[in-house]
């Protein structure tokens, strides 16, 4: 009996189109295949993202198109407070502007991505929370670099 729910489980997560985070891919091929990526400190979840979505990252000179991540933003805010005015929760956010160019010129519109997320906080827990902390900027800078790539999937290709 428990084989038979366990097999009907897995079913339906399939047929619904479930996918664990990361491995979807993006739903449209990418215009071009080799892109060079000059990230700054998105430059690993870029490439990273790229190639889960079949491109891939080239030097300049073996390069179709360039995505440049223009400018990068990190803000760390309070969201919540207790009534005895302590700090109960953070809200961290992370801008990036890109642009994609080829042979130096513009292609398209400048893209923009903002990933929020709120973190606890607790002054007793300091030093986990920091390393909390940093787990949760590497996340937000993957989703961001997710999100550009996804957006790459709409430029059209040169004919």
């Amino acid at each position: 009996m428990k084989k038979i729910i366990l097999t009907a489980a897995l079913l339906l997560l399939a047929s619904c189109g479930f996918h664990l985070k990361g491995t979807a891919g993006t739903s449209q091929p990418l215009p071009y295949q080799n892109w060079y990526v000059n990230g700054g400190a998105l430059q690993q979840a870029l490439e990273n993202s790229l190639r889960r979505s079949d491109g891939r990252p080239v030097s300049m000179d073996q390069a179709q198109m360039a995505v440049n991540a223009t400018h990068m933003e990190t803000r760390r805010d309070i969201y919540t407070i207790t009534r005895a005015a302590d700090i109960n929760e953070y809200l961290l956010m992370l801008r990036v502007d890109a642009q994609v160019t080829r042979n130096g010129e513009p292609v398209g519109e400048p893209m923009s991505v903002v990933v929020h997320r709120t973190m606890d906080y607790a002054d007793s827990e300091v030093l986990g929370k920091a390393e909390e902390e940093q787990t949760i900027w590497s996340e937000m800078r993957t989703d961001a670099a997710d999100q550009i790539v996804r957006r790459l999937t709409f430029l059209k290709a040169a004919q």
